[in-house]
């Protein structure tokens, strides 16, 4: 099945969250704040190690501007996160990979009111920088940081919150441990769930994890933004794939 771009774009419900929290480019003076944050962990010189439990596998001392540099996703992409959470009223959302921690203060300003994030970050200096934004733009009362790898920590956070409503998959970019997790999630997925995964054509594993959940039976409709994928589970729609342009 060929991914429909947004020209040709008839299903309602994607054409709804294009104009809403895709194209849309309002209100960006209240992001201001995060990217603040951005512009301060770029010039941030001070030393840690950053401790690489993924793909790579590059643990290595480096310093917190050049791992901001490398690392942090493109405030569009973010914005993009905070909006859907923010239209579709999602009650808790789990990252694998704080990073440090830029998008996760993105996902605790999109996630509703009383709801919680819960991120899982493996390099103990990266959890304590991102530790100290998130606390630092208030949002310690939305957002539950976890240390650890994905594969000890996930089981775990799943079980305690039993049904899962949005999950990015941001870290360990190899085919193998992005469709472990996918399984991981599936008996957590409700209807209006949604999966996002990160770096879908990072590599040649990537971009075959990707086209393998693209078709997996419970895998309704899939929308492909380059940087990211969606992935949605609405049994009311037929399966279709699609790619939006984003830039």
């Amino acid at each position: 099945m060929q991914a429909k771009f947004i020209d040709v774009l008839h299903s309602p419900f994607v054409f709804e969250l294009y104009q809403s929290c895709i194209k849309k480019e309002l209100d960006l003076k209240k992001y201001n704040i995060i990217e603040a944050k951005r512009v301060l962990l770029k010039k941030d010189k001070r030393s840690l190690f950053y401790e690489d439990f993924g793909a790579s596998n590059k643990s290595r001392e480096t310093k917190v501007s050049l791992l901001a540099n490398e690392h942090l996703k493109p405030a569009r992409i973010a914005q993009i996160l905070c909006r859907i959470l923010e239209k579709y009223g999602y009650a808790n959302a789990v990252e694998l990979g704080t990073s440090l921690g830029i998008t996760t203060c993105y996902l605790g300003m999109g996630i509703q009111s009383g709801g919680m994030v819960y991120t899982i970050e493996a390099s103990e200096q990266v959890r304590i920088i991102a530790n100290e934004g998130i606390n630092g733009l208030g949002l310690v009362p939305k957002i539950t940081s976890y240390l650890g790898t994905f594969d000890q920590v996930l089981p775990g956070v799943l079980k305690d919150i039993g049904k899962l409503d949005f999950l990015f998959i941001d870290g360990n970019h190899s085919y193998e441990a992005t469709l472990r997790y996918f399984e991981m999630a599936k008996p957590y997925l409700h209807n209006k769930s949604l999966l996002v995964f990160d770096d879908i054509y990072w590599s040649a594993g990537m971009t075959k994890a990707w086209e393998e959940i693209k078709v997996d039976p419970i895998v309704t409709v899939t929308v492909d933004l380059f940087f990211v994928g969606l992935v949605y589970f609405r049994r009311e729609q037929v399966k279709e794939h699609f790619k939006l342009r984003i830039f």
